[in-house]
């Protein structure tokens, strides 16, 4: 548990589904199990490999249910991203999707018994749901709610709270300082070079 509450507060984390429960009727909240659903069948067939290779099989997983491209935006701040040409965009979410992939490939190592126990209760703020749900493992379990937005007619995950911390502050925080000293093209290479650096 203590490896997986240091890589949400880097970025990310996930788990898996109950097999036995209904699926939620609201469809933030399928949202949410979908994409417990399919991070776990992802490690699942990456069973033994390493966290490159589990990262390629989860990043379908989050370009499906993560709006990345809101999150880089809301991350940087509406001032900052107006000001980055087309093509960096384009890079900076690819950088950032595959990052976001291989923090939950480090994460999530293995399949060990864990479930994501969501809550069909979901809360509407304003234009967002907040589905609330646990990481249930055989000797502990954590909180983890996700912020989603309708994009499309779809909803996308745009932020996550673990334990409270919030994703998007916590990139904003760790983004501003190589956005001041290298701008788009720093931070962009700041993410690749991290993401393949994890093993």
């Amino acid at each position: 548990m203590r490896k997986l509450l240091a890589a949400w507060t880097a970025l990310a984390l996930i788990a898996a589904p109950a097999a036995a429960r209904a699926a939620p009727a609201d469809p933030a909240a399928q949202r949410v199990e979908s994409l417990c659903v399919g991070v776990l069948e992802a490690v699942k067939q990456a069973k033994g490999a390493g966290v490159q290779t589990r990262a390629r099989k989860i990043q379908p997983v989050i370009e499906e249910s993560f709006d990345i491209g809101v999150m880089a935006q809301f991350a940087i701040g509406p001032a900052a991203w107006a000001k980055v040409a087309p093509a960096e965009r384009t890079a900076l979410v690819a950088a950032l999707t595959r990052h976001t992939a291989a923090r939950y490939a480090q994460a999530f190592d293995a399949y060990t018994g864990q479930r994501c126990a969501v809550d069909p209760a979901v809360q509407t703020r304003g234009p967002d749901k907040l589905v609330r749900s646990q990481i249930v493992e055989p000797h502990d379990s954590s909180s983890v709610n996700y912020r989603l937005r309708q994009y499309g007619g779809a909803w996308k995950v745009i932020d996550v709270y673990y334990e409270g911390v919030s994703q998007l502050a916590t990139e904003r925080a760790d983004f501003a300082g190589v956005l001041a000293s290298g701008g788009p093209a720093a931070l962009i290479a700041r993410l690749n070079e991290l993401t393949a650096k994890m093993r």
